[in-house]
């Protein structure tokens, strides 16, 4: 829809709030540590991601970071992913994904590793994603 009208759009939690870059919570101050896709079961499995994420970035001499929003921008890219950054040694690494884009193999080969569903858990507690229009 969004080729059809000419349009972009801007692209929230392309990291997953660090979950694909590896960041983890740091204690029960850190919010992340009370989302789903931190706790219980699916911190094990999202872990196994982040380290599939990792390898596939490490072998093009890349962070995660950086894969996650190449990823992003192959996929298509008219989209603006809203990066979080929270240090400019961060913003620097992750803007590092514009000098080495995703050819169609290497996105069909990161797509075959990690398919959609591979993460584990939602964004928000049950209660508050009732409330989010874009899971309906």
């Amino acid at each position: 829809m969004l080729d059809e009208l000419g349009i972009s759009a801007t692209l929230y939690g392309v990291l997953s709030r660090g979950l694909l870059s590896g960041s983890k919570p740091a204690g029960p101050s850190d919010f992340r540590s009370y989302l789903p896709r931190f706790s219980g079961d699916n911190l094990a499995k999202n872990d196994t991601v982040v380290q599939k994420v990792r390898a596939f970035a490490e072998a093009r001499g890349q962070t995660a970071a950086q894969l996650s929003v190449a990823w992003a921008l192959a996929k298509q890219p008219k989209l603006v992913p809203l990066l979080g950054a929270r240090t400019p040694a961060r913003l620097v690494d992750v803007l590092g994904a514009l000098t080495m884009p995703l050819s169609a193999q290497e996105m069909a080969d990161l797509e075959a590793l990690i398919p959609r569903d591979a993460i584990g858990g939602t964004r928000y507690a049950e209660a508050h994603m009732a409330h989010l229009d874009s899971e309906r």
